[in-house]
């Protein structure tokens, strides 16, 4: 069975149980939209300031550590495979890697707040990393997170 949100009679939603699994394809067309937004906050200064605004409990240089684990983790990462993910969004996505690998090993086990991270060498270069990731899914741009965009035939 299938969690799904449904209106109840108040309007209000509503978890409701489907029979309707989604396929691999939708799934993984989710993660690539979420892997774009993931992107657009990492790659700006801007967008890593308003997150730390609107969320300020929230250790923003940590998150970008822990949202890359829990859609890109190395296992997962293998799951990424054509046509959601073309063969330079996969290679995006190991250079992305190798990058924030490289600023793991560069920068202490605790990390400072965000301000004191930003004009770094290592945080701009994980920016950079996310920027030029970015551009290459955006080729393509957001997919559709209900139909399949790459049917079987």
């Amino acid at each position: 069975m299938i969690l799904s949100m449904a209106d109840d009679a108040d309007g209000e939603r509503a978890p409701k149980v489907t029979g309707r699994a989604i396929s691999d394809i939708v799934l993984n067309q989710r993660y690539r939209n979420q892997l774009i937004g993931y992107f657009e906050w990492v790659s700006s200064y801007d967008e890593q300031r308003r997150y730390q605004t609107a969320v300020p409990y929230v250790h923003v240089p940590n998150e970008a550590l822990n949202q890359w684990d829990d859609w890109a983790s190395d296992g997962v990462l293998e799951r990424y495979v054509e046509p959601v993910f073309s063969v330079e969004e996969q290679q995006a996505l190991r250079d992305y890697r190798a990058v924030l690998n490289s600023f793991c090993d560069d920068t202490p086990q605790t990390l400072p707040p965000l301000e004191q991270l930003i004009g770094t060498e290592p945080w701009a270069r994980l920016r950079l990393a996310a920027k030029k990731a970015l551009e290459i899914f955006m080729h393509r741009g957001i997919l559709d997170r209900e139909v399949e965009q790459f049917p079987k035939h």
